[in-house]
């Protein structure tokens, strides 16, 4: 029986434990059908731990569940497979095939009516999205002949990641170097909530729009802010703490400031006081992209803040360019307010 051996891990992470794994003798089969044997050893992603890189996130690389779909070489629906362990098998013909990997959304998609387009046609609101529980995305085409084959797929995160490390008290004016600074609260705006499995769809829902919630449910906000926060920073001196964000990825060309809302670049916001006085430290990220992390490492207050989340910082301009790299990489840069 021959076998094909599909092996799925997060992109960038270590090579999982398919290895491990007992093989088959290959021997004929008298149907002509291979057994097609799915593996995910989520258990050897960093080395068996939960953790990642970033101090303090949840397991980002988690393979809770996977859907494997298989489509023939025109597009066809042939089988698929829902599990929730680390490997599945099916019995398929030789021939050529794309096989199509939809992690961590826990349901079936496939069916008689469904071909590799409807893919494309899957959408997947923000909220589906939970820490610990990452929707991505893999697909690969592969061809089974009489020797068999492996194929090894790489699954991506529809999300990207926002965060920041450390915020520094460095007050220039010596008037606001006496004045309390607290920090009340972080949280991501102009985020896109609604993508499609590989996270290339361009923004059509909004979510925090301005920095001004609406009707948005506690499951999103979880994903895009951390309230309550209440820490004061000493001239000088520092809070450390990293606090990370999921979003969609933001294609928006042109940015905007205006308190009317238009779609523009995704923001993070220090929500800070000043002499008990609120104001806003907003910092935009243009063309974000899918399993992408943007990081700042130490984030350096050197003046107050805006009245409104929407607007610009005047004077000294947060000019800074965000290095993306791929998710397990964790590059960070230090930023300038």
């Amino acid at each position: 029986m021959k076998k094909l051996l599909l092996a799925l891990s997060v992109i960038a992470t270590i090579a999982q434990g398919c290895e491990q794994i007992e093989k088959k003798d290959g021997t004929g089969n008298e149907n002509g059908k291979s057994i097609v044997r799915f593996c995910l050893d989520d258990s050897s992603v960093n080395g068996g731990s939960a953790s990642t890189k970033l101090t303090g996130s949840s397991d980002e690389e988690a393979l809770n569940n996977v859907e494997f779909i298989i489509f023939d070489d025109s597009g066809e629906y042939v089988t698929s497979l829902l599990t929730d362990g680390a490997t599945a098998e099916m019995e398929i013909y030789e021939g050529s095939y794309t096989a199509a990997a939809i992690v961590n959304m826990g349901q079936s998609h496939a069916g008689e009516n469904f071909s590799y387009g409807s893919v494309d046609e899957i959408s997947v609101p923000l909220e589906d999205n939970s820490k610990g529980n990452l929707i991505m995305y893999a697909e690969k085409s592969f061809t089974i002949d009489e020797s068999g084959a492996d194929v090894n797929m790489e699954a991506r995160r529809n999300v990207a990641k926002i965060a920041v490390g450390t915020i520094k008290n460095e007050m220039k004016d010596p008037v606001f170097q006496k004045q309390a600074f607290e920090i009340q609260r972080i949280f991501v705006s102009n985020v896109s909530g609604l993508s499609d499995l590989r996270g290339e769809n361009s923004p059509t829902v909004w979510y925090n729009k301005n920095g001004l919630w609406e009707d948005e449910t506690d499951d999103i906000k979880s994903l895009l802010e951390d309230d309550n926060i209440d820490r004061t920073i000493a001239l000088h001196g520092e809070y450390s703490q990293e606090h990370y964000y999921y979003v969609y990825p933001n294609d928006i060309a042109d940015d905007s400031y205006d308190a009317l809302w238009s779609p523009r670049f995704t923001r993070l916001v220090i929500e800070a006081a000043l002499n008990g006085k609120t104001c806003y430290y907003p910092i935009p990220f243009g063309n974000i992209e899918a399993n992408h992390s943007y990081i700042i490492n130490n984030l350096t207050i050197t003046k107050p803040g805006t009245d409104n989340p929407w607007e610009r910082i005047d004077g000294e301009m947060c000019n800074f360019t965000i290095t993306v790299v791929d998710w397990e990489k964790g590059l960070t840069t230090d930023k300038i307010i």
